[in-house]
């Protein structure tokens, strides 16, 4: 009798386990860092008119500069409105996408680390300058299926990171979290 029973503790704890391990999910991460910030009136007045991707890494896809960009447009378009006009240029050093069978078995993530500068298009000088980390990482099954796209993720999650650091503004993942 206690064997049975001993067992069938045994079976509920490994079944407990593999619900966690497929149950577990995403957890977003980033540690930017402003290495010149923008002055307070650009940050409330400034727009960015022009953006060039100076830089990505070798293995991001053709399709990664395009969704970056698009990325950028979109989400500057609602943190930066004002009526001061900025060139902005970013570099992705590094990008690294989803494995979903070492995210389901070990945990993984998404990771895009780069640079941005602002610059005044009145006199081209340097008005600010920003480190872009950024990283969504998790395990389990949930996990293998969030980090799913990784580009179009981490393309965001760039240009999210750009409007918090810069532009101090309130982007949808600040609000989902």
């Amino acid at each position: 009798m206690e064997i049975m029973a001993l067992s069938k503790q045994k079976g509920q704890t490994r079944l407990c386990f593999l619900l966690l391990s497929i149950a577990t999910g995403c957890m977003p991460f980033s540690s930017s860092e402003a290495v010149k910030p923008l002055s307070a009136t650009l940050a409330h007045d400034g727009y960015v008119s022009d953006i060039e991707i100076k830089a990505l890494p070798p293995d991001a896809s053709p399709e990664f500069k395009g969704k970056l960009e698009l990325a950028l447009r979109t989400e500057l378009a609602k943190c930066a409105k004002g009526s001061h006009p900025l060139r902005l240029e970013a570099r992705v050093a590094r990008f690294s996408g989803e494995n979903a069978g070492r995210a389901i078995l070990l945990g993984d993530s998404n990771v895009v680390r780069g640079s941005v500068q602002l610059f005044d298009t009145a006199d081209g000088a340097l008005a600010g300058d920003y480190d872009v980390n950024r990283s969504v990482g998790g395990g389990g099954v949930l996990a293998a299926i969030g980090l799913r796209g990784a580009e179009g993720q981490m393309a965001q999650a760039f240009a999210n990171q750009v409007c918090e650091q810069a532009f101090k503004a309130e982007t949808k993942h600040q609000q989902s979290h």
